[in-house]
């Protein structure tokens, strides 16, 4: 039977969400450590190990984490938790195993006592345990998988990585697994764009998305506006992958320029629109919002003046309301649409 960590070394076959195989080679080096539940816990305390901000809250009642405990005293198997060691920033950023490491240092820190399990132990904290226990438990090994990127520019294979092992009982979605993969300049930089009142009004939702949707919109836009003639036959998020670690290199004064058109796209496109104009059928239309978006952003000076109209025109065109209603992913109806929304848009 071949290991999860050799299985992750061997060059395989991706079906990405378009179910176009793509050829890919993960520049990824994982490797097990077994950690004492002392050293975690000096881990955690010192903040060597990162719980991502995407990641849901500690969820474990007192039940729950009283047992993994009492297996980690009675020398029972516990499932290995998954991290993950960036190259360019310290620490390990936690991929599957949040609630068994917060119960370890949350035992350590003396925030709960043990309940339901074996009377030797039942209704203490650590620090009630006897001498015997406490080393018992401070000698006791947890196995992590540490996946190590080996190429700085590596990021697809991280990011493929952080799909397979996302096994917790809310999966990530993909912008989550971004955040967790690429550095924090492209996740803070989007963050800020997502706070423009002009954009909040176009999708009409005054707040942000707990789960960074809306931030994913804003990486489509900007990867559309700057390379949609290149869209081919990559799915839409291997696409948007490509152009996140573009944002995660950029220099200062690039990510200042799309910050600037942006807002101004979100200011004219909202002006001459009104709230919400990309709700076709109801729901959001991604489709629709992303070729006038990224259009507006591409076009700047060259845009028609009377933006209502040109958006009008567009949605009498069978054409346009085709690409935006099926396949929208495909680089057929991608194109499509964006040739149409630059005809109609620009002057």
């Amino acid at each position: 039977m071949v290991s999860i960590a050799e299985e992750l070394l061997v060059e395989e076959t991706e079906i990405s969400d378009d179910d176009e195989p793509q050829n890919i080679r993960y520049d990824i080096m994982p490797y097990p450590a077994d950690y004492t539940l002392r050293v975690i816990y000096e881990k955690w305390q010192s903040g060597q190990i990162v719980i991502p901000d995407y990641q849901r809250n500690y969820v474990w009642n007192q039940t729950q984490a009283s047992r993994l405990i009492e297996s980690f005293l009675l020398g029972l198997p516990v499932p290995q938790v998954f991290l993950y060691r960036d190259r360019s920033e310290p620490g390990l950023t936690v991929i599957d195993g949040q609630q068994r490491l917060s119960t370890i240092a949350r035992f350590y820190k003396g925030e709960f006592r043990l309940r339901g399990v074996n009377s030797l132990w039942n209704g203490r904290a650590y620090e009630e345990l006897i001498e015997y226990d406490r080393e018992i438990l401070d000698d006791a090994t947890l196995r992590a998988i540490i996946i190590r990127q080996i190429r700085p520019d590596a990021y697809s294979s991280a990011y493929q990585i952080f799909h397979r092992l996302n096994t917790g009982g809310t999966p990530l979605n993909d912008m989550e697994i971004r955040r967790a993969v690429f550095g924090r300049g492209a996740n803070d930089f989007l963050v800020r764009l997502n706070d423009n009142p002009d954009w909040r009004a176009l999708l009409g939702r005054p707040k942000p998305a707990t789960r960074f949707r809306d931030v994913e919109l804003i990486l489509r836009v900007l990867a559309l506006a700057e390379n949609w003639r290149q869209y081919g036959g990559q799915s839409m998020q291997n696409f948007m992958n490509r152009y996140m670690q573009v944002l995660d290199q950029a220099d200062g004064a690039r990510l200042e320029n799309l910050s600037e058109r942006f807002a101004q796209s979100c200011a004219l496109v909202h002006a001459q629109l009104g709230d919400k104009p990309f709700h076709l059928y109801g729901p959001l239309n991604l489709a629709a919002l992303d070729a006038v978006m990224a259009c507006a952003m591409e076009l700047g000076d060259s845009l028609k003046s009377d933006l209502g109209a040109a958006y009008a025109e567009l949605q009498s065109n069978p054409d346009f309301i085709a690409a935006v209603k099926q396949n929208t992913s495909h680089a057929l109806e991608v194109r499509q649409r964006f040739e149409l929304a630059h005809s109609a848009f620009g002057v």
